[in-house]
């Protein structure tokens, strides 16, 4: 999808930021008031970003919004019933992960992968961090029969989870452009809303679970797109790299 002209194109990047906002706000209102009403107010929020995506990208690749469908499609299985739908759950939201570190290989090939940068203290305490936190989510909603009965399928999407997790800030630490903030707070944000959503569906329900969860989900997947769309802005950090 192209705007050749200029004026036309800011025009519909003005819109598709405004249906971002409203829809976003619409949701953590519902989400505050009448929390039934976020599963039908959600869809739009990634629905205005895949929007936003096509709308601002300077070359559209349709895995970016394959990836953002299944996140709908996991969003609504969460709300509607996170325990009945736990294993499609981890299995749309494990295929995501996979597809978005394919999309964030052509950023590693740029930076590198090179087992000093990888092997590195701030990286390795931020990782051992990261994967104790999760482990220690998982251990707490293991006994659980919906959980427990699919550890196969947790297993599998923590590993892909973590590994999302790895790629992002290993850019983010080894790239001298604003553009890799957008994955470190992608990364943050999608950390810290899948444990309080974990939480809260099936440990303790908690009603600022469900609004931090929500507003951490929109913010998260926002930084997403927006990374995607500025991507070929990336730079190494460091002529080491060439």
């Amino acid at each position: 999808m192209s705007f050749k002209n200029n004026g036309t194109r800011l025009k519909t990047e003005k819109i598709a930021y405004s249906l971002f906002y409203v829809f976003s706000a619409l949701t953590l209102s519902m989400a505050i008031f009448a929390r039934e009403m976020v599963v039908f107010l959600k869809p739009f929020v990634v629905i205005s970003l895949c929007f936003l995506y096509v709308v601002k990208a300077k070359k559209i690749n349709y895995l970016v919004l394959l990836t953002m469908l299944l996140i709908m499609i996991s969003e609504i299985l969460t709300m509607k019933d996170f325990s009945k739908h736990f294993v499609g759950i981890t299995i749309f939201l494990s295929i995501h992960y996979i597809l978005d570190i394919v999309l964030l290989f052509k950023s590693l090939q740029k930076i590198r992968i090179r087992l000093k940068k990888i092997f590195t203290a701030q990286l390795i305490i931020t990782m051992i961090l990261i994967i104790y936190v999760v482990l220690s989510v998982a251990e707490l909603i293991m006994p659980i029969p919906s959980v427990g009965e699919n550890k196969v399928f947790l297993n599998v999407l923590i590993i892909c989870f973590v590994l999302f997790i790895g790629c992002c800030y290993y850019i983010y630490l080894n790239s001298r452009t604003i553009v890799s903030y957008s994955l470190m707070v992608t990364a943050s944000c999608f950390l810290i809303s899948n444990i309080l959503t974990a939480l809260d569906k099936l440990y303790v329900s908690v009603e600022v679970f469900t609004i931090m969860s929500n507003l951490l989900q929109i913010s998260g997947e926002f930084f997403l797109i927006k990374f995607f769309i500025e991507q070929h802005k990336l730079m190494p950090n460091g002529e080491d790299y060439f």
